[in-house]
């Protein structure tokens, strides 16, 4: 069995139906050589974008699904390899890196002078005060 037809097979298990139908859509495209555009999926689909993107997610993380991307790449793809997936981890791995940099940089940086926020927490049944404004029914 090819691989096409066996994630074919699988997608035809998946219960729920935006899923499923993402999941037939990718299963055309195993090996990152016949990625497939985000674009494509979405108007295959008939789906939002950033449902399609949350559906990918899903089947990677709760369907075990090998789905890869690379950063600054168009395209989502089954991977059909090793290399493929070596490829895909080290890309996020990278991804991983930069972030927490970022984190440590923000977390270290000079805030000057100190600003206070536009809002107040709001508590169940109040409305907050927002920038000097205050609900007109408080009166009654």
């Amino acid at each position: 069995m090819n691989p096409n037809e066996y994630y074919r097979m699988k997608s035809a298990e998946i219960k729920e139906a935006d899923i499923r139908l993402v999941a037939a859509c990718v299963s055309d495209h195993v090996g990152e050589e016949n990625a497939v555009r985000l674009e494509s999926l979405v108007s295959r689909c008939g789906l939002g974008e950033r449902q399609v993107r949350d559906i990918l997610k899903v089947l990677v993380k709760d369907y075990g699904w090998p789905i890869g991307a690379h950063a600054g790449k168009a395209g989502r793809w089954i991977i059909a390899d090793e290399v493929e997936r070596q490829s895909v981890i080290a890309d996020l791995a990278s991804r991983v890196s930069e972030t927490n940099a970022r984190i440590r940089a923000l977390r270290g940086a000079e805030l000057v002078g100190k600003v206070e926020p536009s809002w107040t927490a709001q508590t169940l049944f109040d409305e907050p005060e927002v920038r000097g404004y205050r609900n007109s029914y408080e009166e009654w």
